[in-house]
């Protein structure tokens, strides 16, 4: 099948950024490669999402990025293929045409691939190959896989081991042989790092790092040539203390980025021809059979063909309490089995499978960027300059202004230098956005837009649809009057929970032959049967488009058959019991909590007065919508109707039981009305971290670097090694007063 795509997405893991300045090196390195249309960066997770022109290739994208001095994650694997010497370049050309190849080398007898392993697996190249026909299997498989955490690890025993000594050894020649492997091993992220900045004309913490360790030991040098005592201790003392701080920031790092995707990274057991099989669950395909026994992750969406478990759901519905699953029930892939073991038919694999949507959906609001971000941006860009002349002065201050000797004053420049760190402005917004969605995930609140949280925080007006959402939908017909049996028939192709229910009363009708089915959301159905014009719906939609001369009274639904007011339906439904609660929550934290329904049935004021809310009733698709247009409205919906609205009001809010299109057009996704409260008050905390992120990154340099140039000298002096430890520390908290939510 031809391939019409004009775009595709991509995202890669890069490594290398500690700042914000390292987000906009590498964003402007991809934006430069010819083909690409968008491109964000989180500095949190270490991932890029770029938005690339169908026909270009990835491998450039990679280039331009590791030309700017960073890194990606790749796999690169072998599979043995036989093939002659015509058929090198199809093969090339069906592996290269696969999402996430990045670089493809054919042989007759083996074929080298490079891959974005966050996009595509070797599986499914080699699918792809024998589903043309060729006959290939994976020989070797390297993961090009690169931790900042275990990097840092080994550069910092290294410091620790080549400093301690410099406590206790006066010899000089020593001392500067012991101080070579921390300057120019353990600091050579550093300066690797100043390098690449000076080549993209930018400059971040890196060249503060490096600048100040190479100004000490390059001064020491000096020394020992002149005949005074060198300071070797200072130099390897600054790598070794930011060192220990990069160290602690990566493992936070690492650990909040596996946190929620290991979810979709599942062992799986595959049953084939009776026996068990252990494969990745991203090769399940539908209509394979797993086991899952006590304490498994169920690998992919299915159905329950044998056994019996008790399942924890709660990733799905946020319900704590598990749910007992047997044959015939569905299972969600990411659920936990807790006790017993099932047999699961798999129905939903891979991406489509519910639990990688979830997860790409969280991925995707990870990337957002709150609007006083680009306040930090802004900061961001001049901060590093700004230390630099700062750093300059206070030594050009007190080597001419206070007489001090130049070896004080040089010290004075180097811990300005060391004291600043710009880390703590680029981890503040992503780091509390990430750690603040994920939580929210885990208690089955699915966050797919990230400024909708602060979007939250500015109206305090609330509309809920009725059907569905403030109600069970479980509608009851209480009532019945006249011919409804073809009504009944043509109402069994919607969807709507009230066309259920009255499907439901004639459900044995075989003989029907259904045409012209037309709904009109809201309103009602039109359509055909056995050659009969029904119209089914509202009592306002049904009159409109009816003959009668009958005053009509209180029923809820009325019936025309062949342009003759046929039968009435008279309905009920269940207020949920959460709603009450929720409603006064609402109310008593300064809500206007109001009701839009399609429903004018006395039911739906019943419904408001029993929750002491305002009532719009009657109302079609779009009329829901102008009424959230009005001012900024928070709308809670669950139907095909409430879609419009949902996507045009300023937080719109699905509930995950209701359809496909409405979750689709929400920002986010709640699993029942009692979430709403937690989700109102985490988001106010997660904008509140964000703020606090960035005032505590902005108040540390702004007391540490007066104290660093010598401000309070004598009383409080701040030397260089203690200025790098303290640097190093200004992410650390940012990260971990981000994880305090």
């Amino acid at each position: 099948m031809p391939n019409y795509r004009i775009s595709k997405e991509e995202e890669l893991k890069v490594v290398g950024m500690h700042c914000a300045t390292c987000v906009e090196t590498v964003t402007k390195a991809i934006l430069s490669v010819q083909g690409v249309k968008d491109a964000s960066v989180n500095l949190t997770s270490g991932e890029a999402k770029i938005v690339i022109e169908d026909n270009k290739k990835l491998k450039n994208v990679i280039q331009a990025i590791r030309k700017a001095g960073y890194d990606i994650i790749t796999q690169e694997f072998i599979m043995k293929l036989n093939i002659n010497q015509d058929e090198i370049g199809k093969v090339k050309d069906i592996i290269e045409n696969i999402d996430g190849v990045i670089s493809v080398k054919v042989g007759m007898e083996r074929v080298i691939v490079e891959i974005n392993p966050l996009s595509v697996s070797p599986e499914v190249i080699l699918d792809e190959l024998n589903r043309k026909g060729y006959k290939a299997n994976i020989e070797t498989e390297k993961i090009a896989k690169k931790s900042e955490y275990k990097d840092f690890l080994v550069r910092l025993l290294v410091a620790v081991f080549t400093t301690l000594p410099l406590l206790f050894i006066n010899n000089i020649v020593l001392q500067l042989v012991l101080s070579i492997p921390t300057q120019f091993y353990s600091g050579y992220p550093f300066h690797r790092g100043m390098i690449r900045a000076i080549r993209n004309r930018t400059t971040n913490m890196d060249v503060l790092v490096s600048l100040s360790s190479n100004t000490a030991w390059i001064y020491s040098l000096i020394q020992i040539f002149i005949g005074k005592e060198p300071f070797f201790l200072t130099s390897s003392s600054l790598i070794t203390f930011i060192l220990i701080g990069k160290l602690l920031e990566a493992f936070l790092k690492e650990k909040i980025s596996e946190d929620v995707i290991k979810l979709t990274q599942v062992k799986a057991r595959k049953i084939e021809n009776g026996k068990e099989y252990e494969i990745n669950s991203n090769e399940l395909k539908v209509g394979d059979l797993v086991v899952v026994k006590t304490g498994d992750i169920i690998p992919a969406d299915g159905v329950v063909e044998s056994g019996e478990a008790t399942v924890d759901e709660s990733i799905y519905t946020g319900e704590a309490l598990p749910t007992t699953k047997k044959k015939g029930d569905p299972v969600i892939g990411g659920s936990i089995v807790q006790t017993g073991a099932l047999t699961v038919y798999v129905t939903r694999s891979g991406n489509r499978a519910y639990i990688s949507q979830v997860v790409s959906a969280i991925k995707e609001a990870e990337f957002t960027k709150l609007p006083i971000q680009k306040l930090v941006d802004k900061v961001s860009s001049i901060f590093v300059p700004f230390v630099i002349v700062i750093s300059v002065l206070s030594s050009i201050f007190w080597y001419y202004i206070f007489h001090a000797d130049f070896t004080f004053s040089l010290l004075i420049g180097i811990a300005v230098l060391a004291s600043a760190c710009p880390c703590g402005f680029g981890l503040a917004t992503p780091t509390a956005i990430m750690i603040g969605i994920r939580k929210l995930a885990k208690t089955g609140i699915i966050v797919r837009n990230g400024d909708a949280l602060q979007r939250l925080n500015e109206t305090k007006r609330v509309i809920f649809d009725k059907t569905g959402t403030i109600t069970s939908g479980k509608i009851k017909i209480i009532k019945t009057e006249g011919d409804i049996q073809l009504a009944s028939a043509l109402e069994s192709l919607s969807n709507h929970p009230i066309a259920k229910a009255i499907a439901q009363l004639h459900s044995d009708m075989t003989e029907k032959k259904i045409e012209d089915f037309t709904e009109f959301q809201g309103q009602g159905v039109y359509g055909k049967v056995n050659g009969h014009e029904i119209i089914v719906g509202k009592k306002e939609f049904v009159l409109n488009n009816c003959q009668t001369d009958e005053i009509v009274d209180d029923a809820d639904i009325l019936v025309c058959k062949d342009g003759k007011l046929e039968g009435k339906i008279w309905i009920s439904d269940e207020i949920r019991p959460e709603a009450k609660m929720v409603i006064e929550y609402l109310k008593k934290h300064g809500y206007d909590v109001e009701i839009a329904t399609g429903d004018s049935s006395k039911f739906a004021d019943e419904v408001a007065k029993s929750l002491g809310v305002k009532l719009h009733k009657g109302l079609s698709a779009e009329e829901k919508a102008e009424l959230v247009r009005e001012k900024p409205t928070v709308f809670i919906g669950d139907g095909v109707n409430d879609a419009i609205a949902l996507k045009e009001s300023h937080v719109g809010i699905a509930i995950s039981s209701g359809t496909d299109i409405a979750k689709y057009a929400g920002d986010i996704i709640i699993s029942n009305l009692s979430q709403l409260p937690y989700l109102l008050s985490q988001s106010t905390r997660i904008v509140r971290k964000v703020k606090e992120n960035v005032l505590w990154a902005l108040v540390y340099n702004i007391i540490l670097m007066p104290l660093a140039a010598g401000l309070l000298y004598p009383h409080i002096y701040i030397s260089p090694e203690i200025a790098a430890l303290a640097m190093s520390m200004n992410s650390v908290s940012v990260v971990l007063w981000s994880l305090v939510q």
